[in-house]
């Protein structure tokens, strides 16, 4: 069984359907012969069981019988010989159907005494996700070995072992539920990098980030591919996640190998890649895989941490560990870069010395998530310094226990206990402010309902817990349990849609992954709260925020063809007053403003800030909250830079679309 299964493997790999031009001839025994005839009728169909006719006296008696395959192998041409029934050849217009699979080429041939397959001309393979196309193919069935020439491709890495598997039981349905029928490419996932201490923000036009760590559609090109027993190897292979011409990015791999990992995944490593923008720049990425189900996190990152580290951050992500498989485990040790340059810390306000040994210099992150049915647990430790005598002024935790049931009235639910130690608070005008600790719990509801044109989404929280945090008049750490009610619900309603045009037939346009249709939408968010602080008052208010958003452009040409721009004017009814800094109902007549607008090709400008415009604040006229970013956005990838001025924070990312493809994509590029 061991030989069996390793020549299960050598059959099963491969790139879009090596596996399928090995086993055209390596079936298992027939009742049917090779015809008599040296050379049979035009157009002839020919249906076999098995090609290699005498099979005892074949050198391929070699292998044991039951590693013989069995398939049923038709194939079509304008003439096919048989040459003493030792040598087949199939020639003109040649079309071979093998397990709902279809094979073309020009000419075909198979060499009995010596297991030689060959096909030339014009060679195209189709199966379920999968389409390649070649110019020359040959394959021994003896040494397993064999090349590939001027290779043009389409395949989806997810199905590719169970479109191309030999042994396979699916049936022609299932095949064809996964050929290529679609009429319109898709936005479907991808892969992003990122740099800096700011949340990875969502792409603003298509309102959605589906980046999962990977991308499953790729075209491909070689001019040379070699086929070995377990699997395949080319010196340079191009791929790109773009399914128009002229491809806006590519990855060129130096030295790929292909294998099948134990789950059925083909894996495709390459030792040296290069990242190809605009088929013009080359960015060198170093060893890269395609294929595996997670994206692997041993890399090391830069991170800018002003506030608890002093500056730039050398963080070594480690992969997730499993533990009973519901338990996952993060470690990242960090190395304080500025820090050690300036050889002291001012990230300690409670300590007067500034002074630093080598513990200061290394920090640790832990993360902690257990799952089960209908319930999550989630732990986070972040450590900026190891040195024993300032490990409390330099952890900051947070944890929280989820359990989800369901309640009358308000229906699915969850039930959150939390606790949390030296947590980040900003509050409007005010700006940031720190709670010391705070434990307890509350029951949530989120729900996401329509009313017609009308979208809306609820959210309802009830409550208690201790908070240890900032006075609102001074710096003075002050102790309270609170009981609060909390309740918000945001809106859109549709005023107006532009219709798509002709043009949109692509489905997707230079400078976007979506199609951008111009609208007109009104927004709303109406949010109430209730906070009842033990021996030491209350405070409850009530928030109208109501405005505009229009979207003018669909970002096909060059100038100005993209601008959204949303105004929210906001008024806070208030009563009573609360004791902390973070929650103090504050800026009670507010100005927020969304703005991106195309300057010229890809490059935007985003802004988004709020702007106090109560005439009896203290605070009127400033700004908080504001995040200004300048993006270069395409149809296949985006990049951009982020800067928020309220808490000095920043960053860069970068971003590649995946797509399903249509089955107007092109595999020559």
């Amino acid at each position: 069984m061991a030989a069996k299964k390793k020549y299960l493997l050598a059959l099963n790999l491969g790139l879009l359907g090596f596996s399928i031009f090995l086993s055209l001839f390596e079936t298992s025994k027939g009742n049917e012969n090779f015809q008599k005839k040296e050379v049979i009728d035009k157009n002839y169909s020919f249906s076999v069981g098995n090609l290699v006719e005498t099979y005892k006296n074949s050198p391929l008696r070699k292998l044991q019988d039951e590693e013989v395959i069995f398939l049923t192998l038709k194939i079509f041409a304008d003439k096919q010989y048989d040459y003493d029934q030792n040598i087949y050849v199939a020639q003109g217009n040649v079309k071979a159907l093998i397990n709902n699979g279809v094979l073309k080429s020009d000419f075909l041939s198979y060499d009995k005494s010596t297991g030689i397959l060959s096909a030339k001309g014009d060679i195209r393979f189709t199966k379920g996700g999968q389409y390649f196309r070649a110019e020359e193919f040959k394959f021994n069935l003896l040494k397993k070995e064999g090349f590939i020439k001027d290779a043009y491709g389409i395949f989806d890495i997810k199905n590719v072992s169970d479109d191309l598997k030999i042994d396979t039981n699916l049936n022609k349905t299932e095949v064809q539920n996964r050929t290529n029928s679609r009429v319109n490419n898709t936005y479907d996932d991808g892969i992003e990098f990122d740099f800096g201490n700011i949340k990875l923000p969502n792409n603003k036009i298509t309102r959605t980030n589906k980046s999962i760590g990977s991308i499953n559609n790729w075209r491909f090109k070689s001019n040379l591919i070699m086929i070995e027993e377990n699997g395949w190897e080319s010196n340079r292979i191009i791929f790109t996640n773009d399914p128009f011409d002229p491809h806006q990015v590519a990855f060129e791999g130096i030295d790929v190998i292909a294998e099948e990992e134990e789950d059925g995944r083909l894996v495709i490593t390459s030792s040296k890649t290069n990242l190809i923008l605009e088929n013009r720049t080359k960015i060198f990425l170093g060893k890269r895989v395609l294929g595996r189900k997670k994206k692997s996190k041993n890399k090391l990152e830069f991170v800018l941490d002003s506030k608890d580290r002093d500056g730039l951050v050398l963080v070594r992500r480690s992969n997730t560990k499993t533990i009973k498989k519901n338990i996952k485990l993060d470690f990242q040790p960090q190395f304080m870069i500025s820090r050690a340059i300036l050889g002291k810390t001012n990230s300690y306000k409670n300590t007067q010395n500034k002074n630093i040994n080598f513990s200061d210099l290394v920090g640790l992150n832990i993360k902690l998530k257990a799952t089960n049915d209908d319930w999550s647990f989630d732990s986070l430790n972040d450590l900026s310094t190891l040195n024993t005598s300032r490990i409390f002024s330099g952890l900051r935790h947070s944890s929280s226990f989820r359990k989800y049931f369901r309640m009358p009235i308000i229906d699915d639910s969850s039930f959150n206990i939390f606790t949390t130690y030296r947590s980040r608070a900003w509050n409007g005008t005010i700006g940031e402010t720190e709670i010391k600790s705070a434990f307890g719990g509350f029951i949530e509801k989120t729900k996401y309902f329509t009313n017609g044109d009308l979208k809306n989404n609820l959210n309802i929280r009830i409550g208690s817990a201790k908070y240890e945090a900032e006075k609102f008049e001074n710096t003075d750490v002050i102790s309270l349990w609170r009981s609060s009610v909390f309740a918000s619900i945001d809106s859109r309603y549709q005023l107006w849609r532009g219709e798509s045009e002709e043009n949109h037939k692509k489905n997707m346009t230079l400078f976007s992954p979506v199609l951008i249709n111009p609208e007109l939408v009104l927004k709303s968010n109406i949010t109430s709260a209730y906070f009842n602080y033990l021996n030491s008052g209350d405070q409850g208010f009530l928030k109208l925020s109501i405005g505009p958003e229009i979207r003018l452009g669909k970002l096909e040409r060059s100038f100005f063809d993209y601008t959204k721009l949303s105004v929210m004017p906001g008024v806070k009814i208030k009563f009573g007053n609360s004791p902390f800094k973070f929650d103090k109902a504050i800026d009670l007549k507010t100005l927020n403003v969304s703005l991106m607008q195309q300057i010229y090709g890809p490059l935007i400008f985003d802004v988004v800030s709020n702007l106090n415009i109560d005439n009896n604040s203290k605070n009127f006229g400033e700004y908080y909250h504001t995040k200004l970013g300048l993006l270069w956005q395409k149809r296949s990838y985006e990049c951009g830079i982020y800067y928020h001025p309220n808490n000095y924070a920043g960053g860069l990312y970068f971003r590649i679309n995946g797509f399903k493809f249509a089955n107007s994509v092109k595999p020559v590029f």
